[in-house]
């Protein structure tokens, strides 16, 4: 009997009996038993091993008899036969590997161990949860007929993702890129933004992306995933105000542009031009003096390529003039024109506000000046003659038209006067002098007889404080 196919473990047991004695035993594998076919003997021994499946035919001798010859036909299993399948480590650094082996032939009753628990066996023919390295395995059937086979159970590469990003060009303007690198893993990789519910294959750009952080998760073609963080940094911001400011050059008025960035730290990397976006036109700062009257644009542009404009307008003003003027006694009355208001007057250099009247209290020229929001001035001068208040030292209120009314002369040019009368014994007989355009010598509705009567007149003038004290005489 053989166990395994093509082993020459078969023994023959001949034996016989009768004729003389003295057996002589040979072995042949051709039933002529020619020479040439005689594999054994002649022996006295009817043992024959070391033989592998075939027929073979015993021929015995005793002395000069001889026995016809035995066919004998050994056998031996199919040959063992097997089929693999091995399934690599899925993942880096995962343990799910596999090696199933089926055997087939030989005797059956299969049984299967792998290292390093080889004198372990099982009916079982997959092994699972394997890490990768080296593995052997013993399939064998029922007679201990073997297969020794040796696996190498692999892993893919480390699945790695590396991701550049491209800010926005302007901030807010959603124009931002991530580009993934891949290596590793198992391809095709698919990637995804922010979830997992949106894999697409091979995609490796996302554009028109928002500044912010990002999630990126890749996927391979054998469910591996990682992920990373990325950041597209927000766009320049080129938000700012351009702002007109008007100064006067000899007299004149002119005008420069004062910008003001949001983000002063775009200032190394921005140009400007003005009414233009021709790169041509552009220049490294914003200094525009000079402008026409009317609506401009303030074009800038970053090196990135972000532009942004600013529309702004500038006012035209005609050169300040001033005229002064003598319509009131004592007064001066300057009148500005041209210019940007508010004015500033200056009368003999006192400073007079946004006032362009002003009290004299003195005979002689004065010098004023004008100055207005843009820092022009005009300087003029007028002769000016002081007429100071006359009192009269008596009147007739007897209805003839004549010195029917006692009041100074001349207070035009102090607004705030305050003039009292009194009678000789210290009584206040009239303190409305100038609202009622004089006194009539009435008091309390009757006349007042002739006689001396007081007066106190205060001038409460912008630059005429003056008291006067004195008495007049009314004659009926």
């Amino acid at each position: 009997i053989i166990n395994c196919n093509g082993e020459a473990t078969a023994i023959i047991y001949a034996s016989a009996e009768g004729g003389l004695g003295n057996y002589q035993y040979e072995l042949y594998t051709d039933a002529a038993l020619t020479l040439a076919s005689r594999i054994a003997g002649p022996q006295s021994s009817g043992d024959f091993t070391g033989l592998s499946a075939g027929t073979y035919y015993v021929n015995v001798t005793s002395e000069d008899c001889t026995a016809p010859a035995e066919e004998v036909v050994i056998i031996q299993p199919e040959p063992l036969t097997y089929t693999e399948d091995v399934v690599n480590v899925s993942c880096f650094g995962n343990d799910n590997g596999s090696i199933t082996v089926t055997l087939s032939g030989g005797s059956g009753g299969y049984q299967y161990s792998i290292s390093p628990n080889l004198n372990q066996f099982d009916t079982v023919n997959t092994f699972t949860d394997l890490a990768p390295g080296d593995y052997t395995v013993i399939a064998q059937d029922m007679n201990g007929c073997f297969e020794l086979l040796e696996y190498t159970i692999v892993q893919p590469e480390m699945l790695q993702l590396t991701a550049t990003s491209t800010p926005e060009i302007c901030v807010g303007e959603e124009n931002g890129t991530i580009t993934a690198t891949i290596t590793g893993g198992t391809a095709p990789y698919s990637t995804s933004l922010n979830d997992k519910s949106d894999y697409v294959q091979d995609r490796v750009t996302f554009t028109d992306l928002a500044a912010g952080s990002y999630l990126l998760f890749v996927l391979d073609a054998e469910g591996c995933e990682t992920n990373t963080i990325i950041e597209v940094a927000p766009g320049v911001n080129l938000a700012a105000t351009a702002e007109v400011v008007y100064e006067c050059v000899a007299d004149l008025p002119t005008n420069y542009l004062n910008v003001v960035m949001e983000d002063p730290s775009v200032l190394d990397s921005v140009m400007f031009a003005l009414d233009s976006t021709d790169p041509a036109d552009m220049q490294l700062t914003s200094a525009f003096s000079d402008m026409a009257p009317g609506m401009h644009t303030l074009t800038i542009a970053h090196a990135n390529g972000c532009i942004r404009t600013v529309d702004f307008e500038v006012i035209g003003f005609e050169p300040l003039a001033l005229e002064l003027q003598n319509n009131s006694i004592n007064e001066i009355t300057a009148i500005a024109t041209g210019g940007q208001e508010e004015y500033t007057f200056y009368f003999n250099d006192v400073n007079n506000g946004t006032d362009n009247t002003y009290m004299i209290n003195r005979t002689g020229t004065y010098v004023v000046r004008v100055v207005d929001e843009n820092g022009c001035e005009v300087v003029a001068s007028i002769a000016m003659e002081f007429i100071d208040i006359e009192i009269p030292n008596f009147f007739t209120p007897n209805g003839d038209g004549e010195n029917d009314l006692w009041l100074p002369e001349n207070i035009e040019g102090w607004p705030e006067i305050l003039i009292k009368i009194y009678d000789r014994y210290g009584r206040v007989v009239e303190d409305n002098v100038v609202s009622k355009n004089g006194w009539d010598g009435i008091y309390h509705g009757a006349e007042l007889p002739t006689g001396d009567y007081w007066y106190v007149i205060k001038l409460n003038g912008e630059n005429d404080d003056r008291e006067f004290v004195g008495h007049f005489t009314l004659y009926r």
